[in-house]
């Protein structure tokens, strides 16, 4: 009875990722089960964006969290609560079906980073900011949203822009630039903003953050950066009553 069960799960499995048209991660699922995703973040990715190897006890927070590789991922090595937030319903989507998957206890808010605040969604011990930037109309509000539920540590990863020099500076594509796979590109809009390095770290030493590096220079994709928050505090669950509501 439980491998009927469990086939039958597969089979619904099966026919949800084939019900999504556009996958941007490929994703490894128990049962042999693949996303037809056209990146890699397991070799792509997870190698070069520094996270812990053990995060046990953490509570973290995954800021646009497409399929959710790094959610699940910092469940994986440990955390003891991760919070997920999305603004592309389709990806939300996703998330939910891999989080079946997995039998994950991750959770999944449609919100966008202007929507954070301790109030909301309380502070985290580990914040991961990866792929968002450089979709933002605004940066630095979007960085002054992140520090201020950052207790511990932030790790970001964007697009940069060619330039290296010590200046800070960033590109602004006003339309967007091409992307997706490069055998399909597509044109994304929401491609504007391309810092360089120093662009990034003076940023986050703008609103707040400390010990501010660059790590991960090999890294295939763009920059990734780790910073320390200006107080370190234990990571906490917002208050339920005195949530915005109450």
């Amino acid at each position: 009875m439980d491998n009927v069960a469990a086939l039958t799960v597969n089979d619904w499995l099966k026919s949800q990722i084939a019900s999504e048209p556009y996958w941007f991660h490929r994703m490894e699922l128990p049962g042999g089960l693949v996303t037809p995703g056209w990146n890699d973040p397991k070799v792509e990715k997870l190698p070069y964006f520094g996270l812990p190897d053990n995060m046990t006890g953490m509570r973290v927070l995954d800021i646009g969290h497409a399929e959710g590789f790094f959610s699940f991922e910092a469940e994986r090595r440990g955390a003891a609560e991760v919070v997920a937030i999305e603004n592309y319903p389709p990806m939300a989507r996703k998330f939910q079906i891999c989080r079946t998957a997995f039998g994950s206890r991750a959770t999944s808010h449609l919100a966008g980073v202007y929507d954070i605040s301790p109030k909301t969604f309380g502070t985290f011990d580990l914040v991961m900011f990866f792929g968002v930037l450089y979709h933002l109309r605004n940066p630095l509000l979007a960085l002054e949203k992140v520090h201020a539920v950052c207790t511990g540590t932030l790790l970001m990863q964007t697009a940069m822009c060619e330039n290296t020099k010590d200046q800070p500076m960033a590109e602004f594509h006003p339309f967007g630039v091409k992307s997706g796979p490069p055998d399909n590109p597509s044109y994304d809009p929401t491609c504007l903003w391309f810092p360089n390095p120093a662009c990034c770290i003076g940023m986050l030493e703008h609103v707040g953050f400390k010990e501010v590096k660059r790590i991960s220079r090999s890294a295939p994709v763009g920059g990734v950066f780790t910073a320390k928050a200006g107080l370190q505090a234990k990571g906490k669950r917002p208050a339920e009553d005195t949530l915005p509501w109450s």
